[in-house]
């Protein structure tokens, strides 16, 4: 398979592209501090790639772009760029995105432990069920990630406050929930084309 081929290695490797350009920016101008963080985005971008290779998400490839766009969002533009605190509220923006993207990858998850079907021998919502569990439980998980970051580098992900940990948690969950309302409505029958592509991904 060649590069052009491979859209998800062209995609990470043009973003490398925009890191390299960024590094020589911030080096230029002496802004240092922010040079560790464009290669822990660096380092993300290729354990996202690779994570999407080697496991169940390798079916699918729109969960590279929503992971890999999460990263970007958060990492580059919201560390590198400062948006964080450019924009009060960009931290909840993304934590709602998260609990989109946490939702799709559960339902992929799903349909990968199903062998690409979604209906089986069980009740039909199970799996709506199982990515809003999946959801509220990533949605922790990161939470656990964001403070690890913060105790080990010295971020303010959290920004140290109780209020703020829970409201990420509670963006994160509810944004998983609503993510579910296709898949709910794909069950009973609805034409869903983002349902459908997904599923067709899994089984392809």
């Amino acid at each position: 398979m060649t590069i052009k081929e491979n859209k998800p290695l062209l995609v990470n490797l043009i973003y490398m592209a925009v890191l390299i350009i960024t590094f020589i920016y911030k080096y230029a101008i002496k802004d240092y501090d922010e040079l560790f963080r464009i290669g822990l985005a660096a380092v993300t971008a290729w354990i996202v790639y690779f994570v999407c290779k080697i496991t169940f998400l390798k079916k699918s490839e729109i969960c590279f772009y929503v992971i890999l766009a999460f990263t970007f969002s958060s990492i580059y533009l919201g560390n590198v760029w400062d948006l964080y605190r450019i924009i009060p509220i960009y931290d909840k923006l993304l934590h709602l995105l998260s609990g989109v993207i946490i939702a799709i990858i559960g339902f992929v998850l799903f349909l990968y432990l199903n062998n690409g079907n979604i209906k089986g021998d069980f009740n039909t919502y199970f799996v709506v069920i199982f990515s809003i569990i999946f959801s509220i439980a990533a949605a922790g998980l990161w939470e656990i990630w964001e403070f690890s970051t913060d105790m080990l580098f010295g971020f303010h992900s959290q920004n140290n406050s109780l209020i703020d940990t829970m409201m990420d948690i509670i963006c994160g969950s509810i944004m998983g929930i609503i993510t579910n309302i296709p898949i709910y409505l794909y069950i009973k029958g609805k034409n869903i084309s983002f349902i459908e592509k997904i599923i067709d991904e899994i089984n392809r």
